[in-house]
Parts: C-alpha cells; structure tokens; sequence
C-alpha cells in the first residue's frame, strides 16, 4: 500500500467544548492509530468537555479497527474528558456483538446530537439522590397550608 492511501485526512472539529471526530469512511489500523494519537493530542491540549468518535459513515467494523475506536475512548477517560461513541449502524452492532467484542465502560448514543447532549449535561452539577429526596419532603411538607412533619422514616404528619 503506498503513503498516499494510508494518509486519510480525518478532520477533529470542535463544538459546543467537546471534540467531534466524524469518521466516514472505512480505515486501516494505522490511519485508525494515527486518528487516536492525534485526538488524544487535543485532548491533553485543550480544555474539553467531551470528545464524540462518530462511526456513522461506518458500514462494517472490524475487532481491530473496534479495539482502536474503544480503546480510543477509554484513554480519553484516562486523561480526564468524557467520551461517546455514535452513529453505529445496526450492521456494525450486530458484528461487535456477533464478534463478543467489548463494550465495557463504553458510553454510546444513536447519533452526534445525543451524544453532545450527553457530554454537555453531564458537565453540570450532579445531585445525589439523599439530597433529591430530602427536597421533594420539603416541598411536601406545607399541604394547603397546614404544616406537617417527618418522623425519621419520612412519613408525614401533622
């Protein structure tokens, strides 16, 4: 295979803090790899909410070309940045499934819309259930204005 065929120019494009990386077309391993080390580059690089690896223009995937991608997700994890894989075609998620690759500690969405969405609610302030559930007590607590309180068991009472 000549150099020009492995130089497949794959363009890291940013929106809304998160890198996108709109993949289109099948890729060998070593264009897979160069696409990996160039967008973990940016990632350490930049400050970033999220990186999204988009696979639609991905008719048929490989376990090495998957590897590359989830690997490629799971170190932009390592380096402190959310991923999302999206755009999988039903023929590429029944060939990871038929092929028993990993899918562990991947985050997936059905396409680059979700997936930003994703990213970018996950970057605003986590509540934690305790808290969740002690707001909807207090907000319970006045019914038609008459007061009420919670026993320790959070049942209400007058």
């Amino acid at each position: 295979m000549n150099n020009s065929a492995e130089s497949i120019k794959i363009t890291i494009h940013e929106t809304q803090g998160c890198l996108v990386v709109p993949i289109e077309e099948e890729l060998s391993k070593k264009a897979a790899q160069q696409i990996q080390k160039n967008l973990l580059e940016q990632v350490h690089d930049k400050i970033v909410k999220g990186v999204v690896i988009d696979l639609s223009g991905v008719k048929v995937i490989d376990s090495i070309l998957w590897e590359v991608f989830s690997q490629t997700a799971k170190m932009v994890k390592l380096l402190g940045a959310s991923s999302v894989i999206s755009g999988l075609s039903p023929g590429v998620v029944a060939s990871i499934m038929e092929m028993n690759l990993d899918i562990n500690d991947l985050t997936t969405a059905m396409n680059l819309e979700d997936a930003l969405g994703l990213l970018t609610q996950s970057t605003e302030p986590a509540t934690d259930e305790k808290n969740d559930a002690e707001s909807i007590k207090d907000n319970n607590a006045f019914e038609e204005g008459v007061e009420k309180e919670a026993d320790d068991n959070g049942a209400l009472y007058q």
